[in-house]
Parts: structure tokens; sequence; C-alpha cells
């Protein structure tokens, strides 16, 4: 299993310290036009933490985009076409949390997967202890991210979160 990751997964971990767990879970790649997503002043070390811990940068082509079935309703960016081409063609399961193409991929039968999902598999493989995982899950409640209550309320219960 090779994960290709979207930004805003790469940014969560960003937020939390948790990109050396994300490479303990399976070799990661990323996109260039979608790393170059993650360079925003408010993470302005994140692209160089991504490259540091492992994850490897892949060249995008722009022709890809006419290479696969577009979105129906129009509404993928190009990094998240691009994306979806890249874990279709190359057999990668894929890492966002973007809900439009969550749905496109399971539509598709393309693996995805978002933050709760590594947090859960880094609880289930004892990558990091609960205490820090509760820790990411608060935290990252606190930078509004659009996590599923439910998925988090039954993660939060499994990691015994206080």
């Amino acid at each position: 299993m090779i994960l290709l990751s979207d930004a805003n997964i790469l940014m969560d971990l960003g937020h939390v310290g948790g990109l050396s767990i994300l490479m303990q879970l399976a070799p990661v790649e990323v996109l260039d036009v979608v790393l170059r997503e993650c360079e925003h002043p408010s993470q302005p070390d994140l692209v160089d933490e991504i490259i540091g811990n492992g994850i490897t940068s892949i060249d995008a082509q722009m022709d890809w985009i006419t290479q696969i079935a577009p979105d129906p309703k129009g509404r993928l960016s190009v990094q998240d076409t691009l994306n979806l081409y890249y874990a279709t063609k190359f057999n990668r399961v894929l890492l966002t949390n973007e809900k439009r193409l969550r749905i496109i991929c399971e539509e598709r039968d393309i693996e995805v997967h978002g933050t709760l999902w590594i947090i859960k598999e880094a609880h289930e493989r004892e990558l990091e202890r609960p205490k820090k995982l509760c820790d990411w899950l608060d935290r990252l409640s606190k930078l509004s991210r659009r996590l599923p209550q439910e998925e988090v309320v039954s993660l939060r219960t499994a990691l015994g979160c206080m």
C-alpha cells in the first residue's frame, strides 16, 4: 500500500506534529501541485517538514486532467482532479478530508481515508500514546477542522479521552 496525501491531511498533521506517524503507516507521496498548497504563512515550515519526513513529491502532469472522467458536478479543483487521476492510475490509497473528492472516490471504488483514520491507525498500531492522540483531536477541533462529530466521539471513546 502506498498513500497519496492531499494538502488538508498534511496541514492537519503538521498542526499536531504527526507527519512522522503518517510515514510509519506506509510510504507516502504528494503531488507537487498539492505540496505547493501547503506553502502558507500559518505553517511556514510545513513543506520542509513534509519533505524532511520522507514524503515523496511527485511531478504532476497537466494532461492527466483530460485522462480521467470529470466530476459530473464540476466541483473538483485541479489539485483534486490530479489526485483522483494519480490514485486511480497508480493504485494509491488517497488521503483527503475533501468531502466531494471522498464521495467520488467511493463511487469509483478508490480507497480513501481522512485524518480520523490516520489517528485510529496510529492507535491500533500503537504508534502513539492515546493521550497524545486525544490531544491531536482537541487541537484539530480548536482549529475548526470539519471532522464528522459522530466519528470523533467514537474515536475519543476508543482512545479513552476524558
